[in-house]
C-alpha cells in the first residue's frame, strides 16, 4: 500500500510539472486580421522564430508580400481564409503590403522582429 501511494503521489506531481511547463509555453499567435479598413495592426512586433497569423476577414481577396523578409509573403487568401508564416532569425523589420491593392496603404505595415539570443550576442564582450 505504502509503495501504490508513493506512485501515485510521483505521478500527480509529474502531472502538475508538466501543466506548468505547457502553461509557461505556450504564447498566443499574433494574428494580423484583415479587414475592409485594412490590417488590424499597422505595426507588430514578434520574437524570431515565432509564427505570424494573416487571417481574410475582408469580402475581398488579399495576398501579402514583403520585400524584406520573403518568409511573409502570402498565397492569394479568400476571404475566409488565414494562412500562418514563421518568422526567420535576427533583429530586423519586415514591411509588408497586399499585392492585390498595391497602393492601399491600410493594406501595408511592419513586423518588428527581436531576437533575443542575437541582442544577447551583440552586447557580449568577444
Amino acid at each position: 500500500m505504502n509503495r501504490k501511494m508513493r506512485m501515485i503521489a510521483a505521478a500527480g506531481l509529474l502531472g502538475l510539472c508538466g501543466c506548468a511547463g505547457m502553461a509557461r509555453g505556450t504564447k498566443p499567435v499574433p494574428e494580423e486580421r484583415l479587414d475592409e479598413r485594412g490590417v488590424s495592426a499597422p505595426a507588430i512586433t514578434v520574437e524570431a522564430g515565432s509564427a505570424l497569423r494573416f487571417v481574410n476577414a475582408d469580402a475581398r481577396p488579399h495576398q501579402m508580400y514583403s520585400k524584406d523578409c520573403a518568409e511573409l509573403s502570402s498565397p492569394v487568401l479568400n476571404p475566409g481564409d488565414a494562412w500562418s508564416a514563421t518568422v526567420g532569425d535576427g533583429i530586423k523589420v519586415c514591411h509588408f503590403h497586399d499585392l492585390l491593392a498595391p497602393l492601399a496603404i491600410p493594406y501595408s505595415g511592419t513586423v518588428e522582429v527581436h531576437d533575443d539570443l542575437a541582442e544577447w550576442r551583440m552586447r557580449s564582450p568577444d
